[in-house]
């Protein structure tokens, strides 16, 4: 990867950050009041706001087509040399931060491989019961196991530290969580985690997410079982409590606030108020994806921009000016017909002080060449095109910022 492909890749992760860490302060404060309103399910569902939100910063502009102004006649290009990186532009920060984003998610990743494996080897061999989950010598508490097909394991004293009822209510828990896949919830969650592992309120969220998940399940097990709710209790305060959490466990017993479950043993949901959640919810994830989308492409487009461009082709010396919009496409044409050249200018703001300039040039209806430029501000970045018979064009590119009209 070359460092000019940098800088895209690292503006993309800076945009998914600030809108993944918005999309986590606003669930934040609306998960308890649509809790309350519409039910868990709805309050957990809308975690999945966090991962569309950063997509959504992801997706691409809308197409934007160039409007080509005449300028002068230049000779027939053939072929492209590679760009010449402008002065000022520091390339090695870029590659720098990209590898200690890099590092970080590596580590990240092999904690969470870690805490998973240690689980693993603490669960010990499983024996299947009749009821259709599996025994671990070594597990403390039930708990959900995998990921595509997830197994229901339950401790060894199982059926003497609980009730018929109480087996009952939990083994309906744990396989509501496989109904739901939120083994591959919590999959996706440590994904998360890892990528933006720099990120606190990724983690924060993460933690409440899997609270969520759990009261969700509580709602579920209550609604087809509404006369154990007692049990269903004796069964919270049965288990013992873990001391770590799992990545990729569902662990009944987790450490989630267990006055929290219990209180919302007693909450009941009408099928009318879950509906009412689930329009509720599909009008925030559409409502908060395009907001994000739309939100990154009005911040591109805000900053007004002068493109100073120096072009020499055997002799012929122009000096052409562009105003553009970022985000927006500013180009020139030469020449007429087959022997017509034109060039395309695209300036994406980066950090403050300097901007990425995509440029393509065209001869004849053909492209010719493709360059990427990280330019500061005020500093001169150049382009040189070789020509078929040995001439040589060479473009050189300044860009400042202009007054917003």
């Amino acid at each position: 990867m070359t460092t000019n492909e940098l800088s895209p890749l690292l503006a993309a992760l800076g945009r998914s950050t600030v809108a993944a860490s918005l999309a986590v302060i606003v669930v934040m404060a609306m998960r308890r009041p649509l809790r309350s309103l519409t039910g868990a399910g709805a309050a957990y569902a809308l975690w999945l706001a966090v991962p569309l939100c950063a997509l959504a910063t992801l997706m691409p502009a809308p197409a934007v087509d160039a409007v080509y102004a005449p300028v002068s006649i230049l000779p027939a290009l053939r072929q492209a040399a590679g760009p010449v990186i402008a002065a000022g532009a520091r390339p090695f920060a870029g590659t720098a931060t990209l590898f200690l984003w890099l590092s970080g998610a590596i580590a990240a990743a092999m904690r969470q491989a870690s805490l998973q494996r240690r689980f693993a080897r603490g669960i010990g061999r499983l024996s299947l019961r009749g009821d259709g989950a599996y025994t671990g010598q070594g597990c403390t508490g039930p708990a959900l196991v995998g990921i595509l097909r997830p197994l229901v394991v339950v401790p060894a004293d199982f059926d003497h530290r609980y009730s018929a009822t109480e087996r009952e209510l939990i083994l309906a828990h744990e396989r509501a969580h496989a109904r739901r896949h939120d083994p591959l919830a919590n999959a996706a969650c440590a994904v998360l985690q890892c990528l933006w592992w720099f990120n606190p309120l990724i983690h924060l969220g993460a933690r409440l997410m899997r609270i969520d998940q759990e009261l969700a399940c509580d709602a579920d097990v209550m609604r087809s079982h509404p006369r154990s709710r007692r049990a269903y209790a004796g069964a919270m305060m049965k288990s013992q409590l873990a001391a770590d959490s799992f990545p990729l466990a569902c662990q009944w017993q987790s450490n989630h606030p267990l006055k929290e479950r219990v209180m919302n043993l007693n909450r009941r949901t009408t099928f009318a108020a879950r509906a009412t959640g689930r329009i509720l919810l599909a009008a925030v994830m559409i409502g908060a994806s395009y907001a994000s989308w739309a939100a990154q492409q009005q911040a591109s487009a805000s900053q007004l921009y002068n493109i100073a461009l120096k072009l020499n082709a055997d002799g012929l010396d122009i000096s052409p000016r562009l105003l553009v919009h970022a985000g927006e496409k500013a180009a020139l044409a030469v020449g007429e017909g087959a022997q017509q050249w034109k060039a395309s200018f695209l300036v994406t703001a980066q950090k403050p002080g300097t901007v990425y300039v995509a440029t393509t040039t065209v001869h004849g209806g053909e492209q010719v060449g493709q360059h990427d430029l990280l330019v500061a501000l005020g500093d001169q970045a150049g382009i040189k095109v070789a020509t078929d018979n040995g001439g040589a064009l060479e473009m050189k590119i300044v860009v400042t910022e202009a007054p917003a009209k």
